[in-house]
């Protein structure tokens, strides 16, 4: 009996020997790296990373440059960057095939500033990651194209480049004060539609009708926005080209928008920004768009509201649309 409970003490201790000794090789394994440590660029699907530009002035975008892994890394790391090419047209030709009117353009050199395509990883800064400056001037880039930097991480001074996330497609997103590419820019638009018909060669309008909509507004510069008029949609590229007009504020030229009541002058007034009209196209197949003299276009800063009077005709038509649209911003959709 008393030989039993010696060897089943023994077995006690043993396991408690076992189970200390496994404790202690667990904890050094979590304190040891568990997965490999990789350098790699911060982006989402299809390796695209995206920063808004505002227009009238170079501003600076960043990468983040991360060091993956379970502990941190424990020597500087010299990361060393590239321009490449071959990932826009590896996306452009996986994404659009042979639609070459819709292909992603890189972004020109004199666009764009990188003072250096090396960064370090500091082993003494607590946050794992290291940003990439990169400044551009989105004042000379055409509106109707999506503009990417692609880049990739071309060596390290220490550990391994990810196979997933070394390329990255930097996309330039615009922006201005009414509106962005980074996502839609909702507007709502309430308004009234007249239609005029020439007849024996006089222009005569029908009865207005109340229309609504909301629809996108796209910056196209510092001041400016493209949008379609009425409650028009665009079926194609094409029909949007052809259709759209660009609003454009003017915040230094100030006028007097009267006051009304019921219809009548009050004789007060509000001092509201101008707003002129024009085509985004110019081609025989573009819309025809023209302010109305004696009812201006104004923009209110402080409720953000377009008020726009103008009058457009479609190429082929014989009839012209004089609209008056009161448009407020609805959402950003990113």
């Amino acid at each position: 009996m008393k030989a039993n409970i010696i060897s089943r003490g023994w077995l006690f201790a043993a396991g408690m020997m076992a189970l200390i000794v496994l404790t202690a090789c667990e904890t050094q394994f979590y304190d040891e790296e568990q997965y490999r440590k990789e350098i790699y660029i911060v982006s989402g699907d299809d390796n695209i990373f995206g920063q808004e530009y505002s227009y009238g002035q170079e501003s600076v975008g960043y990468l983040s440059i991360y060091a993956g892994g379970t502990t941190a890394i424990d020597t500087d790391v010299e990361v060393e960057l590239e321009l490449y090419p071959e990932a826009l047209r590896t996306y452009n030709q996986r994404i659009f095939g042979e639609n070459y009117a819709d292909y992603a353009r890189m972004l020109e050199p004199e666009d764009y500033t990188i003072e250096s395509m090396k960064v370090t990883l500091s082993k003494d800064n607590p946050d794992p990651y290291v940003q990439f400056p990169i400044k551009v001037n989105i004042n000379n880039i055409e509106d109707d194209n999506a503009y990417y930097i692609p880049l990739r991480i071309k060596s390290v001074s220490n550990y391994m480049i990810s196979p997933t996330r070394r390329n990255v497609l930097f996309r330039i997103y615009k922006k201005n004060d009414y509106a962005t590419t980074k996502g839609n820019s909702y507007y709502t638009m309430n308004g009234l539609e007249q239609v005029f018909n020439e007849v024996d060669g006089e222009w005569v309008g029908d009865i207005p009708t109340a229309v609504n909509s909301t629809k996108p507004l796209v910056p196209i510069s510092e001041h400016s926005v493209r949008l379609m008029p009425n409650a028009l949609g665009a079926t194609s590229s094409t029909v949007e080209r052809n259709n759209s007009i660009v609003v454009t504020v003017h915040p230094d030229q100030i006028i007097d928008i009267p006051v009304l009541n019921e219809g009548i002058p009050t004789g007060e007034y509000l001092k509201r920004q101008l707003v002129t009209v024009s085509p985004w196209a110019v081609s025989a197949n573009s819309i025809t768009v023209e302010g109305i003299a004696d009812e201006p276009s104004y923009y209110d800063p402080d409720k953000q509201q377009f008020t726009l009077n103008y009058r457009y005709q479609q190429s082929g038509e014989k009839k012209w649309h004089k609209m008056n649209e009161v448009m407020i911003p609805l959402t950003v959709n990113n």
